[in-house]
């Protein structure tokens, strides 16, 4: 039966103090170059191999981050994923990702299992909409003095540290790019209710109303919500039925749903119908389709560097910072005619 080598074990075969062996394993304090040599000889002779968990809890850091997201299906997330991966290297960090699947209750089991671990830090995409939903032996997971940081998501009633494109702003700057264009009814697909969609059917709505337009709310679909019995992609049929002349899809997971309807009908983009989409992917390239791209990389590379600033208490806790994302114009958005559009409406 194998045992255990300590580090009293590599101390008593190098013939030195075990405060000695422990500051040449440990890589800290002044240590003579022959001890140290001893040390070394004795730990690879005797295959010792350090309890990375205590030492990292004695110095009270494990150089790991947790990152807990809603979907790893959502290329979002995959290129955040990587973004952060990236950035925490270079601070010689360690990731451990967790998929909620959009579930509160998992995302509860994840934050308690990574505070078991003495995590130093979480990057959430949290699937909690309002805190009030939280229920109380839960609501210390989000107010406790772990370090956290929010992407991409708020938490209505939370003050936390956010870090989010400009939602609203490119939301109203993309549907005005459509009215630029005649288009007066457009179509939104988006998926649950998250403060992202919030504000990005805020800016969809306070661009129609600026142009005065009316704004009609059945043309908005969030593709989990159960209204009825009937499946959101019927209602996306539906809503091609009122005479839209453009669509806008609030999410590019969701944008294969709306090809496969124009496929299905077998309309024509931009000829019969315009295409706006959140997120850039390759695809989107490949296809010429109008794109809302986000600044993916420095969202999760500034995430990684506040996390670690509110480790060392040097960043407010609180901030909220808002990145620019950009319009980036292809070939999926056509100018329609102005007979076409009192028709549309």
């Amino acid at each position: 039966m194998d045992t255990q080598i300590t580090i009293a074990d590599v101390a008593k075969y190098a013939g030195v103090s075990t405060a000695t062996a422990g500051r040449v394993v440990g890589g800290y304090g002044n240590v003579s170059e022959k001890s140290r040599e001893k040390v070394l000889k004795a730990v690879k002779e005797l295959n010792y191999r350090p309890n990375v968990v205590a030492q990292s809890l004695r110095r009270n850091t494990t150089n790991t981050i947790a990152v807990i997201l809603g979907s790893i299906k959502n290329n979002y997330c995959n290129k955040l994923i990587y973004a952060i991966e990236k950035e925490a290297q270079k601070h010689g960090c360690n990731v451990i990702i967790c998929n909620t699947h959009e579930d509160p209750a998992q995302e509860y089991r994840h934050l308690q299992e990574m505070y078991s671990r003495h995590v130093d830090g979480v990057i959430l995409m949290s699937a909690i909409k309002d805190f009030e939903t939280v229920g109380e032996d839960y609501k210390n997971l989000y107010i406790n003095d772990m370090p956290k940081v929010f992407v991409d998501r708020t938490i209505q009633g939370l003050n936390s540290h956010v870090i989010q494109s400009n939602n609203k702003e490119m939301s109203y700057a993309a549907v005005n790019y459509l009215i630029g264009l005649g288009h007066k009814k457009i179509g939104v697909l988006a998926t649950d209710n998250y403060s992202t969609v919030r504000e990005r059917v805020e800016g969809y709505r306070k661009a129609l109303e600026d142009n005065g337009i009316p704004y009609f709310s059945d043309l908005i679909l969030y593709a989990y919500a159960k209204e009825g019995n009937q499946d959101y992609k019927e209602r996306l049929e539906y809503i091609r039925e009122r005479g839209i002349t453009a669509i806008y899809v609030l999410n590019n997971t969701l944008c294969i749903d709306v090809l496969n309807m124009v496929k299905k009908q077998t309309l024509r983009i931009p000829e019969d119908i315009s295409l706006v989409v959140w997120d850039d992917e390759e695809i989107n390239d490949y296809l010429d389709i109008t794109t809302i791209a986000q600044p993916v990389e420095r969202i999760g590379k500034i995430a990684v560097k506040n996390l670690l600033k509110q480790k060392i208490k040097d960043i407010d806790t609180e901030n909220h910072e808002i990145l620019k994302a950009e319009i980036i114009f292809r070939k999926s958005c056509r100018e329609i005619e102005k007979e076409n559009n009192v028709k549309a409406l």
